[in-house]
């Protein structure tokens, strides 16, 4: 299967490091950035290079296509591949309105091409070893979760992070839907019962509380922070109705920073390929987690 990358951001070196390093198939085969420079390096390698996305989607002989450009993107992008047949995995969220969202899930089943967003975290090694410690959501009386960086440091070049109208707001709207996914891959569908969010100046949310519920009633809280001061923390303690708690550090052990994205990145590429080969996915994981993200913001908006 060959597989090009849209966008060269700082994301796209734990792809990269899989594909080249952990992966026979799919093979990397072409890339596509509008700063030239950045695609320098793959263009040495033999490795068909685009300034223009469009271009690389009309190669005939790329199956599919990885995009990590700026969220505010996500839509056009992925629309645009969908229609000239590519299988689709995008950077979450999948898009910044639940409306573009269903318009994407719509056309990814119609044409029966996998739709998949890239939530890294539901392959974290200490979060799939830590699933096998119950057997079903039944026996979970709570779950608290947090999700705290400074965004500075994780952002690196890509400044577009923290301009609302290209990242569709602040923590919530970029680490939301990735927490939101971690949660509901074991819990199901949720609510977001209520949120409670800090902004700067700037008019960027940067703290959020946010409560959820279970469709069976189990209380959720999200704790997200893009201006935690020491380091990051990426955790989830789940409470069990027969007294057990469950704690799971998800950077327990990677001590280089970002190390833990290398192993869910490649986890990521063999699922995407494993959904493509059973023509299974379109989207409506993604979908979720943005309809989660515009709940959270429309109860703060009532707030006001």
């Amino acid at each position: 299967m060959k597989i090009g990358m849209i966008g060269m951001g700082v994301i796209s070196k734990f792809y990269i490091h899989a594909l080249e390093y952990k992966l026979n198939n799919p093979v990397l085969s072409a890339v596509c950035d509008l700063n030239e420079e950045r695609m320098r390096p793959f263009l040495d390698e033999g490795i068909s290079c685009f300034p223009n996305y469009h271009d690389l989607l009309a190669q005939k002989d790329i199956d599919a296509v990885i995009i990590n450009v700026p969220n505010d993107k996500h839509f056009q992008i992925c629309r645009d591949a969908l229609r000239e047949g590519k299988h689709v995995c995008c950077e979450k969220p999948l898009t910044l309105t639940v409306g573009a969202a269903n318009e994407l899930v719509s056309l990814a089943k119609m044409t029966n091409i996998t739709l998949f967003t890239a939530f890294h975290r539901r392959y974290n090694v200490h979060f799939v070893r830590a699933l096998k410690e119950f057997h079903s959501a039944d026996e979970i009386a709570s779950v608290h979760a947090r999700y705290l960086e400074k965004i500075e440091e994780h952002a690196g070049e890509d400044k577009w992070y923290l301009e609302p109208e290209r990242c569709g707001g602040g923590c919530v709207a970029d680490n939301g839907p990735n927490v939101f996914d971690t949660l509901s891959f074991f819990l199901g569908n949720m609510k977001v019962e209520s949120a409670d969010i800090t902004r700067n100046q700037q008019n960027v949310d940067v703290k959020a509380l946010i409560q959820l519920k279970t469709n069976s009633g189990t209380p959720v809280h999200v704790e997200l922070d893009w201006a935690y001061e020491h380091g990051e923390k990426k955790d989830v303690r789940i409470m069990l109705k027969d007294g057990r708690k469950i704690y799971v550090d998800m950077l327990d052990g990677f001590t280089e920073f970002k190390s833990s994205l290398y192993h869910e990145y490649k986890e990521i590429l063999l699922d995407f390929k494993k959904q493509i080969e059973s023509g299974g996915c379109h989207g409506d994981d993604g979908l979720d987690a943005v309809r989660l993200v515009n709940e959270t913001y429309e109860l703060e908006a009532l707030k006001a």
